[in-house]
């Protein structure tokens, strides 16, 4: 069915991004030469003289601060916070195809420069970054029209965790190959990382141009079974939408896209900092090198896979059968993911001396954050299909200023006192916000339409053209 071909080029869209964005994460262990893992190579060097190790140190490294360091891994989300909203706005005029292409070409080509800016200056390094977050920042309100026009309410669970299981897709395989190409000395190491994940870009923009498109009337490789399917459940936003100007009014005073936008920004507050920060975590606190570290992570995110793909097709299936409609089903699915996360994450602190029962736990509480797009992205769509695009621009410009807003808060800690218990001080804070953002998706959350159909806000005369053209049809 051409439906799930489309939610999985918009998961291979996800992918590619995400592995752009975080691999830095990864490289930059190899790229500051006070990291664990490159003082235990510097020490081989000294022993042996091979090949390899001659071209080893030939490869970029930086003595950068951690405060710098901290700075260049979270500037991505400077802008993506910045452009998020503006993605929302342009996507509901222009669509979501040509606003995906343009995010997922821009970085590809930004990632490619990143080792080129890093040997030029740190603050060079920093607006790239920021302007590779602002090319990211536009797809995911497109990515939420696509799937708009693609959806019924009966399988919209499934279509976005199949989607954004994307984002666990490339921690499960950015991770450890990010780790093995950075280690590989005689391949290059880490600029090599980025040159491969932003060539992988540019081919899947690429694809997304023969097999993404806006519509199912637009594609001309779907069934007519198909195509009658989807409009008897009356999917299709698009063309609607960019007649009319978003209800600002009523989306910015309705008290059920608060309760999603604050939820999701909660979740997100401990899904940045996770997945930005374990790396770090795992090698100065846990002891692993960076070799396991990638295969950490890469478990890391199949955990969050399964989390995520399970929770879209049990909450499809219980909504089928009728065990439960839709409002409580999502509530449910988030009392599952941010409170057991949050649970876990306290009882991190609790196994400090034990780093298999620290790795585990943390390994299970970023897995169930990934129930999210089950919660926060389904709901959206539950409230309105028709202003989906400006609702998701609103929580990702929220959402991902947490992305530089807990490195941040987490350097300040560090700054003040620099030990293992700031870790587990952090992963309370974060345990606290998830609670406080699931209390306010619990009691205001809502799975009703909220705003007047699109045909309500057409002006009279419009009303009657599109009255017009409908009975022709």
């Amino acid at each position: 069915m051409k439906r799930y071909l489309v939610a999985g080029m918009c998961s291979m869209v996800k992918f590619c991004l995400y592995c752009m964005r975080i691999n830095l994460n990864i490289a930059i262990i190899k790229m500051v030469p006070n990291s664990t893992e490159n003082n235990a190579l510097n020490v081989t060097l000294t022993t042996k003289a091979t090949r390899s190790e001659i071209i080893y140190k030939e490869i970029p490294s930086y003595a950068w601060s951690e405060e710098t360091r901290q700075m260049i891994l979270s500037a991505v989300y400077y802008g993506y916070s910045v452009s998020a909203l503006l993605g929302g706005l342009v996507t509901h005029r222009l669509g979501g195809k040509r606003v995906i292409l343009f995010s997922l070409l821009s970085s590809s080509i930004l990632t490619a420069l990143i080792p080129w800016s890093a040997g030029v200056s740190t603050d060079l390094l920093i607006v790239l970054r920021v302007l590779d977050g602002m090319a990211q920042g536009l797809h995911n309100p497109a990515m939420l029209i696509i799937l708009a026009n693609w959806s019924v309410a009966h399988e919209r669970s499934t279509l976005v965790s199949i989607t954004y299981s994307g984002v666990a897709l490339a921690e499960i395989i950015c991770n450890p190959l990010s780790g093995w190409i950075c280690s590989a000395y005689k391949l290059g190491g880490w600029p090599l990382s980025f040159y491969t994940y932003s060539t992988f870009g540019a081919v899947t923009a690429i694809l997304c141009i023969f097999l993404i498109y806006e519509t199912p009337d637009e594609d001309p490789y779907i069934s007519s079974n198909e195509v009658e399917y989807l409009k008897s459940f009356d999917t299709t936003v698009g063309e609607k939408n960019k007649k009319i100007s978003a209800p600002w009014l009523s989306i910015l005073t309705s008290s059920a896209v608060w309760a999603v936008v604050i939820a999701f920004s909660s979740n997100a507050f401990g899904f940045f900092f996770i997945i930005t920060e374990a790396p770090i975590f795992i090698s100065e606190v846990l002891k692993f090198d960076v070799k396991t570290i990638g295969w950490l992570m890469s478990i890391l995110g199949i955990v969050e896979c399964l989390f995520a793909l399970l929770s879209g097709v049990c909450a499809d299936f219980i909504v089928r059968r009728e065990m439960l409609t839709i409002l409580p089903t999502r509530k449910l699915i988030a009392i599952c993911s941010m409170g057991l996360s949050a649970f876990l994450l306290i009882c991190i602190g609790f196994f400090q001396d034990s780093a298999i029962l620290c790795l585990i736990t943390l390994i299970l509480a970023f897995g169930l954050l990934g129930c999210y797009n089950t919660c926060f992205m389904a709901n959206v769509l539950d409230i309105t299909k028709h202003y989906s695009s400006v609702i998701v621009g609103i929580m990702t410009c929220l959402a991902s200023s947490t992305g530089f807003i807990g490195p941040s808060l987490f350097a300040a800690l560090l700054k003040k006192k620099n030990t293992n218990d700031q870790w587990y001080l952090m992963f309370k804070i974060i345990a606290g916000i998830q609670l406080f953002g699931l209390l306010i998706f619990l009691l205001f959350a809502k799975a009703e339409e909220q705003f007047h159909s699109i045909e309500e806000n057409l002006s009279k005369q419009e009303m009657k053209s599109y009255e017009s053209i409908k009975d022709t049809e």
